[in-house]
């Protein structure tokens, strides 16, 4: 499913007319699948592709992090359906503005009524374009406060087209360099539903490469590195998986295509 904005193409209402009603169809199948999901036994879904070949260093016979070359495009739709086969939901937009209408979208239809965000810039820009009817609280206030929110926004700095897999540190990776960001992680732990802001040109193909980037300045590596692949799961003794228990419910990453 490609959901797509642009604001500055003809016929932008009808666009975003179309594109907020398939935001709340891919929030309610997400919310119907979620409930599903803890009656189910099992280790859950498999990844929905497999990880691409790579090659063995033939001095030191090391694994080399570099993959078969794709395009933008084929990494995004990876990753979207990679992310579906894990229950989350990944909206796909063209636009800063269209990144704010899918956030609005997903806050009415979970009657969202207290927000908290992160303090990258990016996500304070869009935070700020959604229209009000919710308490928003910024990421300085204690845990207590995050634990009454039920939507937390905060940006992922990698994501993993293989396995539909996000990665947030709490350094500067995510904002601008030489200012530290995301400095609280528990935005994205806490409230019950998870909305990550992830741009395209940050979607690595492979694990291997993901953890590459993220190492490649071992002076100033973050503080923290999560890898989150949907919604939290918690399976018993016996092997039955509930959603929610240790994380968030849901998980939203809308993937912006002009970043």
């Amino acid at each position: 499913m490609d959901r797509r904005l642009d604001e500055s193409a003809p016929g932008t209402e009808a666009v975003v007319e179309t594109d907020r009603s398939r935001v709340l169809a891919d929030v309610r199948r997400a919310l119907a699948s979620a409930r599903t999901e803890g009656k189910r036994r099992g280790h859950g879904p498999e990844p929905a592709t497999a990880a691409t070949p790579v090659e063995r260093n033939s001095v030191d016979g090391s694994m080399a992090t570099h993959a078969v070359e794709r395009s933008d495009t084929d990494l995004i739709t990876e990753f979207q359906s990679a992310l579906d086969a894990v229950q989350g939901v990944c909206h796909r937009v063209t636009s800063d503005s269209g990144a704010a209408e899918v956030l609005q979208a997903i806050i009415a239809d979970l009657a969202v009524r207290r927000v908290v965000r992160s303090d990258d810039e990016l996500v304070i820009d869009v935070v700020e374009r959604v229209v009000g009817g919710f308490e928003l609280l910024d990421p300085d206030r204690d845990r207590n406060a995050m634990l009454e929110c039920d939507l937390g926004v905060s940006r992922a700095t990698l994501g993993v087209a293989e396995h539909g897999t996000i990665v947030m540190t709490s350094g500067d990776a995510a904002g601008d360099r030489g200012r530290r960001t995301e400095r609280q992680r528990l935005v994205s732990l806490l409230p019950e539903t998870h909305v990550a802001l992830l741009a395209a040109s940050d979607i690595m193909h492979t694990w291997d490469q993901a953890l590459q980037d993220v190492g490649s300045d071992r002076r100033c590596l973050p503080p923290t590195t999560t890898f989150a692949t949907g919604p939290s799961r918690t399976a018993d003794i016996e092997l039955e998986l509930v959603l929610g228990v240790h994380g968030p419910r849901h998980q939203h990453v809308v993937v912006l295509e002009h970043r």
